[in-house]
């Protein structure tokens, strides 16, 4: 029989949200300057005479550049971002970034509203209640962020060090999440000295 681990430590459920939160929030400035890199670049090639299409499969797919998955993703995590903070803010009483309505064409300063949202959000972390809505919008946004990171190399941001190695004794425990079945966040603990992979809620 398995023993939740609220049994033994009250506070392990809160902190683990807390770290799967940070996590989420801190990878939206590289995020959105990946996936905004992309969009740029594809509406350059949409401007210009070659109309450039997506190949894939051994065929040549019917889908402009522009509105390929990146372009989506990249409007999907950016509305999703927008519609988290407005929540928020309306649930909290305070005054929230207020992010573009469309992701900037200029990605660096679509990048420094990213890092605006993510200071923002961070800061507020502490002080969220569990309202069933802002559940709902957050496991919308980071089930987003998620989807984005897989489709583009915009690195990974974080917060903490990596954790103690069991096994080879070196601090090399990188935490990060993934999804899961059904789209759920997964954690995901793996040593990138020795390879030890930890199953969740298991202690590095």
């Amino acid at each position: 029989m398995t023993i939740p681990l609220d049994a033994i430590d009250p506070d392990a459920g809160y902190r683990s949200w807390m770290q799967r939160f940070l996590w989420h929030v801190d990878q939206l400035p590289n995020l959105v300057e990946a996936t905004g890199t992309i969009v740029v670049a594809a509406r350059g090639v949409r401007a210009a005479p070659i109309q450039e299409r997506l190949t894939g499969g051994g065929y040549v797919d019917n889908m402009p550049l522009v509105d390929g998955p990146e372009s989506r993703n990249a409007r999907a995590v950016w509305d999703a971002t927008r519609a988290y903070i407005a929540k928020a803010s309306s649930h909290l009483g305070m005054e929230g970034p207020i992010l573009p309505p469309v992701l900037p064409d200029d990605v660096q300063l679509a990048r420094d509203w990213a890092y605006a949202a993510n200071e923002w959000l961070a800061a507020i972390a502490p002080h969220i209640l569990a309202w069933p809505d802002l559940d709902e919008l957050e496991e919308a946004l980071f089930r987003l962020i998620r989807r984005a990171r897989a489709r583009v190399d915009a690195g990974t941001v974080r917060r903490a060090r990596p954790e103690l190695c069991v096994v080879c004794a070196q601090e090399g425990v990188l935490v990060d999440w993934v999804d899961g079945p059904g789209g759920t966040a997964q954690l995901s603990k793996v040593c990138k000295v020795c390879g030890q992979v930890y199953s969740e809620g298991e202690a590095a």
